[in-house]
């Protein structure tokens, strides 16, 4: 057996976290730089980070996708996944959580917990994940450690928060942390940071914060809490171990300080992942299942554990092609050697299996269970893939992921583009978790979806960059649905000669409303053969061919219940064309007496909003004719309303939503149901509709 360049037990894998602007790419550069994987500081405003690589971010100066790096520190390796802060990217976030092993969840020390902190805690916890907390830009003016520590406190529920670290100086003054757990200051930036003894000042405010810290361990295990009750304390190992146990089994969020961007804090950040953030092995075995069965199967993060991995991010590489990212879940992967894809079956060959630093690789023989790297030309591995050994087979789900909400019509603007646009968007769709697009088969527009109109605007500027297509974007038409209001009973004929066998079908139909949401039913009623049994099936087909294009504006008919009662036929000229033919005759009719209305669909939707808007959201909804439908308060400071809305008024509500509450408030929207549109605007959408068709 080919032995890994690190055993599981020397490595740590952390998703970094938290609301954007919270510095979460700089957290990641300092690690880097203060334990020498990096020669110097990148910086987000001069595109120069590790783990903003992308044009689009790079331009933007914020991060779109997830990205992978790695420092080491005292023989530890410490894998970071660095994932989007922006609420328009947070489908890309949920597969970066589901391999880490602990979430570095980050706060900005001046605003304490936002909306997307909240947001990907909740996430975190849902997916059983550790955490850990680090209260960056400790420097800016107006932060407060102690304050974004009681906003942690305060908002968040589950694991007690315990800071572990305080800072030493306020503001532009911080240069430093006192590391409560060796009762030792380390004060000064990146590599030149150095452990000295704690200020005079601080000593009686650090030995109370100590003594919390202990008190907290010590509530975590029966155990520690007798030897804390008999002898008054913990030895720095039972201490040191403790709290490992306790922040592994999510019992305990421990609290770190750092001004990232001047690397203060990162050096005491490193050696403190290192000793406390869970393993591999402290995470424990992967549930999965066998492929195209229910059987369970267990997999733990060992060497002598057949291999398994899952693919959480593909990336397409101008140079180097389709990259996909991976964490092994066990066994050992091996440069070269051959696997299958669990879900289509596919041998494959674990081709460039690499170490990742943003988009550099480091060529690696193997990698331990528990790691994370690359591997390349994988063409059919898509995030979510599992890829495992072909004599052990092993299905591993990726959590489920939100569905972009926000929907614009998309057109290529000219005919090159359109040979060019099928290919780019499949790309893009592989690439990007939560964009994806369809061509509605009711208006024929070609549509596609974001998390955000940010999101949207974005795959166009990459459509454009990177395949040199050019698109045009609209709002998309909207699916409204026609149905009748009353019950009517109408005659269906055709009748036919053309000098040879002729054309004849006769139908009566009773034609009545149902209730929302029935859809269509069909009902035989027919005695006595008036209507031969084998021409029924053609006049329900023809029924159904009226009900394609309603009356009022051309949409599908819904709702309704159809009875065939009577009719004729003739021995001669009767056939299912000409049955069909009549069936559409009557329901054309009935149509036009039933008292046709139009339908609109409806969206259930959720906002996550702060309490001190939310009578600005609710009135805002209410103004998009919405009905409020209830309101929770879910703590941080926030309350979630959901209400149902017209999908129609809806279109620009995420730029809207983000406006009015300056990016703080989130949604979420599915379609609901249908129901009748108020009169005073079916005439114009009636009107919008006969243009349409003009045109």
């Amino acid at each position: 057996m080919v032995v890994p360049q690190y055993e599981s037990s020397q490595i740590r894998n952390l998703a970094l976290v938290g609301h954007r602007g919270c510095g979460k790419t700089t957290v990641a550069e300092a690690l880097l730089f203060s334990t020498g994987m990096a020669p110097r500081m990148g910086e987000v405003e001069k595109g120069t980070t590790t783990c903003d690589f992308a044009a689009e971010e790079i331009k933007r100066q914020i991060s779109i996708a997830p990205a992978a790096c790695y420092c080491e520190h005292n023989g530890t390796k410490i894998n970071l996944i660095d994932t989007p802060g922006y609420a328009e990217f947070f489908a890309e976030v949920v597969p970066a959580l589901w391999v880490a092993d602990c979430s570095l969840l980050v706060v900005d020390a001046a605003a304490g917990v936002e909306v997307h902190t909240f947001k990907v805690f909740e996430t975190a916890r849902e997916q059983g994940q550790p955490l850990i907390a680090l209260i960056n830009k400790v420097d800016k003016e107006r932060a407060s450690f102690d304050n974004a520590l009681a906003s942690l406190r305060d908002n968040l529920s589950g694991p007690e928060v315990v800071a572990v670290q305080l800072p030493i100086g306020k503001e532009a003054s911080f240069r430093g942390v006192i590391d409560l757990l060796a009762m030792e200051a380390i004060v000064g930036e990146g590599k030149q940071a150095k452990r000295t003894s704690i200020p005079e000042e601080l000593s009686e405010a650090a030995e109370a914060a100590r003594e919390a810290v202990i008190d907290a361990v010590a509530a975590t295990n029966d155990e520690l809490t007798e030897k804390y009750l008999g002898e008054g304390g913990l030895s720095a190992e039972e201490l040191g171990q403790g709290l490992r146990n306790a922040v592994a089994q999510g019992l305990i969020m421990p609290v770190l300080a750092t001004n990232a961007q001047g690397a203060v804090g990162a050096v005491a950040l490193a050696e403190f992942l290192a000793q406390v953030a869970p393993t591999p092995l402290d995470r424990g075995a992967w549930v999965g299942q066998r492929p195209k069965s229910e059987e369970e199967v267990v997999r733990v993060p060992e060497a002598s554990e057949p291999f398994a991995a899952v693919v959480f991010k593909t990336i397409l590489d101008p140079y180097v092609g389709r990259l996909n990212l991976l964490r092994v879940v066990s066994g050992i992967a091996q440069a070269d050697a051959t696997a299958v894809d669990a879900q289509s079956g596919n041998t494959v060959r674990l081709s460039g299996l690499a170490f990742i630093q943003g988009r550099q690789t480091v060529s690696a023989g193997t990698m331990a269970a528990g790691d994370i790297g690359c591997v390349t030309k994988l063409e059919d591995a898509q995030t979510g893939t599992t890829l495992c050994a072909s004599a052990e087979r092993v299905l591993f789900d990726c959590p489920a992921l939100p569905m972009g909400m926000h929907a614009t019509a998309l057109e290529a603007a000219s005919r090159a583009d359109q040979e060019k646009l099928s290919g780019a968007l499949a790309q893009l769709s592989d690439e990007d978790v939560g964009f994806a697009y369809e061509r509605d088969r009711e208006t024929g527009e070609l549509i596609v979806r974001g998390l955000g109109p940010l999101h949207v605007e974005i795959v166009t500027s990459r459509l454009k960059r990177e395949f040199e297509v050019d698109v045009l974007l609209k709002p998309p038409k909207i699916a409204y649905r026609e149905t009748v209001t009353k019950k009517v009973r109408v005659h269906g004929r055709h009748k036919k000669q053309t000098g040879g066998r002729g054309q004849f079908g006769d139908v009566w139909i009773r034609v009545e409303p149902l209730s929302a949401g029935s859809g269509f039913e069909f009902v035989n009623e027919i005695k006595g053969g008036s209507v031969p049994t084998n021409y029924i099936p053609a006049v329900e087909k023809g029924v159904q061919d009226a009900m394609a294009s309603g009356v009022l504006a051309g949409y599908p008919v819904v709702d309704v219940r159809v009875i065939l009662d009577d009719g004729s036929s003739h021995p001669v000229d009767s056939s299912d064309m000409a049955f069909r033919t009549a069936g559409q005759i009557a329901m054309r009719s009935a149509l036009q007496e039933a008292g046709a209305s139009l339908l609109e669909p409806m969206a259930a939707v959720e906002v996550t909003t702060p309490d001190d808007i939310m009578g600005e959201v609710m009135s805002d909804i209410n103004g998009r004719r919405g009905q409020i439908q209830g309101m929770d308060a879910i703590g941080a400071g926030l309350q979630r309303v959901r209400a149902l809305v017209p999908v129609a008024e809806m279109i620009s509500y995420a730029a809207d939503l983000r406006s009015l509450s300056q990016g703080r408030a989130s949604y979420t929207m599915q379609f609901a149901h249908y129901q009748p549109v108020p009169s005073h605007l079916q005439e114009r959408i009636i009107a919008e509709a006969a243009q349409g068709r003009a045109e």
